[in-house]
């Protein structure tokens, strides 16, 4: 017999809550009531934890205890972090026993001298990790007393599905290698400045998902409106398709049911990871021939119909190329051939813009698949919009007058531009080749607001207008972040979910100049100096706080502003990954072939154990946690799937990194000894393993210094084993099993 459950509903706006108490918390959001008094100021607030917050940031005594971390750094206000810092918690404060391969009797681990030390000793990475303070409580090492203190989502995309990546402090000036940071001389007073730690504000204790009163409840995002393509747009498609006929000479158009649901295929499924098109004044009947199948082409890969997308493909293709030839290549003047279009001709500029959009999703297309349609086309392909978007003027925009029509098209040419620059990003990460534009290139204003882009309307844009900052330019927000003095993100003070988007996408570019300059001769060096990586992190800090103050910034993938701030973070994690390993080379996706792809980043990778490739290491155990506390199998094939590719390729790199580490980790008699904090680290992975992996046990799994590794490794394959959209997701399960393989080989004698 079931029993009945009872609910709370709010009178108000109709939700509904299983207790009584989260009820009365949340009515407190409609009436603004502050129960909560603080006994030493006269703040007050909605939420008790919101005062036991203020309490420790705001009043806390300044002096700290040898069983208090060095800092506490302050905690997010953004909704979302809850399982991230369960984990970081789990592995900071749990008890864990100390770990050693091939040793079953599991011995308490021995008291480091951290616990003995003043408050004004010195810091290192031998402390516990500052700022996971004893936000959980946990019997031991039950881990499932961790997997009971994340909450499951209340509703399908919950923003916990992706925690944010976080690491503990680590002090910018320490060297690369365990020996030089092993003792540490820095005095107590430098800890809290911005410099001493990666991601000073990212939430390390535990903040609630409930939003503060600054910030609205959380709302999903609203479906799009099916596009419907009438008989006449149809048949507008076809006559100008005639025109053509001398490269398309057979040509089959799908009914106008069948474009309808492409077309709508690419606005739910593409155009919010690449918002350049102004959906609320998008007009069908008006769009050029080119645009038109290239977006229809694009959706239909969304909607499950590849043969139609092929064929629009194709279409697109040979339309796109041959208007360039006609239209632009040979000047707006030239009567070598007549204009194509029977519509009213736009201006050169604007007939440029729509066929750089044109390429761009020909791009999108085509980048992700070996043959059908080839990944070659796509760095085929790329080349001509470079030269389109040169001809055009790479910092050319159309003028303003001060009216919404002509901002949007202001609007739309620079989002364009930008995200031709980070698809170019994206090939390097992909394909290990220079982007054919660099950052210095770029003299454009950061994207506007989601929700200014996204009004439907003149007057709600002029509202949201009116409640935006301005827009930095793109050279003076680099310049901020790597600014390395306090209060630098001040002068930028914030930037957009697609202007993070960018920022980071230039930051992995210069990481990956950097990396291949060290491979020089000249250089005198294979990998990135102290320097640099000190200068690389400072500007990643820079940008976590910065996305942090962006109000639209969530790491919900699935939030009403759309999925770019959620995409940016698995880039950042990247980013990071990237200071410890070299994977650009090693990589090899390129090749489509499963076996060369892990044979390359088994052989042409190795790590050394450091702080900094412990606290990556615990990076990637934080975006594997939440799908393990879900259902690996459920998430990748209901959530995954819908996903920004960069998930799946930022993924790989965490699996293998991470897969690196522990093998590092558990060798036999590690010299130097594992710290602490690599031993609870250890310990967190062989137990988030035998969760997922029903039947095995510690001593098997630490029999060998491989198949610890092999096993997280198969379960980052499984994320992306199911039915994709595009083949290049498929290829890095297929990759990660075989690597996975190899190191099950490694372990027979």
């Amino acid at each position: 017999m079931v029993k009945a459950t009872r609910s709370y509903e709010c009178p108000r706006c109709s939700r509904t809550f299983a207790r009584l108490e989260h009820l009365q918390r949340h009515e407190r959001s409609h009436t603004k009531e502050k129960p909560y008094l603080c006994d030493k100021c006269p703040k007050s607030f909605t939420r008790k934890d919101l005062l036991v917050r203020h309490e420790r940031l705001g009043h806390s005594s300044p002096g700290l205890s040898t069983q208090t971390p060095l800092t506490t750094p302050p905690t997010s206000s953004r909704p979302g972090f809850h399982g991230l810092t369960v984990l970081a918690s789990a592995v900071a404060d749990s008890p864990f026993p100390s770990v050693t391969a091939g040793n079953q009797n599991l011995m308490p681990a021995p008291h480091g001298p951290f616990q003995a030390d003043p408050p004004t000793g010195p810091t290192s990475f031998s402390e516990p990790f500052p700022g996971f303070g004893a936000s959980a409580s946990y019997d031991g090492d039950d881990f499932t007393s961790f997997l009971d203190s994340i909450p499951m989502p209340s509703h399908t995309y919950s923003p916990i599905y992706q925690p944010l990546p976080l690491f503990p402090p680590l002090h910018l000036e320490s060297g690369s290698e365990y020996h030089s940071t092993l003792v540490n001389e820095r005095a107590t007073e430098d800890i809290g400045t911005p410099a001493s730690s990666v991601l000073p504000r990212h939430g390390t204790q535990l903040p609630s998902l409930q939003p503060e009163e600054s910030h609205p409840p959380y709302k999903t995002r609203p479906p799009k409106v099916p596009i419907s393509v009438t008989t006449q747009c149809r048949d507008r498609i076809v006559r100008e398709l005639l025109d053509y006929a001398n490269v398309v000479p057979e040509q089959s158009i799908p009914s106008r049911h069948a474009l309808s649901r492409c077309l709508t295929g690419y606005i739910t499924g593409y155009h919010d990871h690449y918002p350049f098109l102004h959906i609320p004044t998008l007009n069908i009947e008006s769009l050029p021939l080119h645009l038109f199948l290239a977006m229809a082409a694009l959706g239909a890969q969304y909607c499950r119909e590849r043969d139609t997308s092929m064929n629009l493909f194709r279409l697109a293709k040979a339309v796109t190329l041959e208007h360039t030839r006609r239209d632009l290549q040979w000047g707006e003047n030239s009567d070598l051939y007549p204009k194509t279009s029977s519509r009213d001709q736009p201006s050169q500029s604007q007939d440029i813009l729509e066929t750089v959009q044109s390429l761009v999703i020909l791009i999108s297309v085509s980048s992700w698949f070996e043959h059908n349609p080839p990944h070659y086309e796509a760095l085929y392909l790329r080349s001509f919009m470079e030269t389109l978007l040169r001809k055009g003027g790479l910092n050319e925009l159309p003028a303003q007058d001060g009216s919404w029509e002509s901002w949007i098209r202001n609007e739309s040419a620079k989002r364009t531009k930008l995200i031709v620059f980070c698809f170019y990003g994206i090939h390097t990460i992909v394909f290990d080749i220079p982007s054919m534009i660099l950052p210095e290139e770029l003299a454009l204003d950061l994207p506007c607001t989601e929700k200014e882009w996204m009004a439907p309307n003149a007057s709600q844009w002029l509202e949201q207008r009116q409640q935006s900052r301005a827009n930095p330019k793109l050279q003076d927000a680099l310049a901020s972040l790597f600014t390395r003095t306090p209060g630098a993100t001040e002068q930028l003070e914030g930037f957009t979910s697609l202007g993070g988007y960018v920022l980071i996408h230039a930051i992995i570019q210069n990481i990956w100049l950097i990396q291949k300059a060290c491979r020089l001769p000249v250089s005198g060096s294979n990998s990135l100096s102290p320097a640099q990586i000190t200068s690389l992190e400072q500007a990643l800090e820079n940008w976590c706080q910065c996305w942090e103050r962006n109000q639209e910034s969530s790491i919900d993938p699935f939030n009403p502003n759309g999925p770019l701030s959620f995409t940016s973070t698995a880039l950042l994690r990247l980013a990071y990954i990237r200071l410890n390993a070299d994977f650009s080379s090693a990589r090899r996706l390129q090749t489509w072939d499963p076996d060369q792809i892990a044979r390359s980043l088994r052989e042409n990778l190795s790590v050394q154990r450091s702080d900094r490739l412990t606290r990556a290491a615990l990076h990637c155990a934080h975006a594997l946690s939440t799908p393990i506390k879900l259902g690996i199998n459920y998430v990748a094939r209901t959530l995954v799937v819908s996903w920004s590719n960069q998930y799946a390729l930022c993924s790989l790199e965490c699996a293998v990194l991470l897969a690196k580490w522990l093998e590092v980790a558990t060798v036999a008699n590690p010299q130097p000894k594992l710290t602490e904090q690599e031993t609870k680290l250890l310990e967190f992975v062989i137990e988030m393993v035998m969760e997922a992996q029903q039947g095995v046990s510690r001593a098997w799994l630490l029999a060998n210094h491989t198949r610890l590794s092999a096993s997280i490794t198969r379960l980052w394959a499984r994320l992306f084993t199911a039915d994709y959209i595009y083949e290049l997701v498929n290829l890095i399960g297929r990759s990660l099993n075989r690597y996975a393989d190899i190191l099950d080989g490694a372990d027979r004698p």
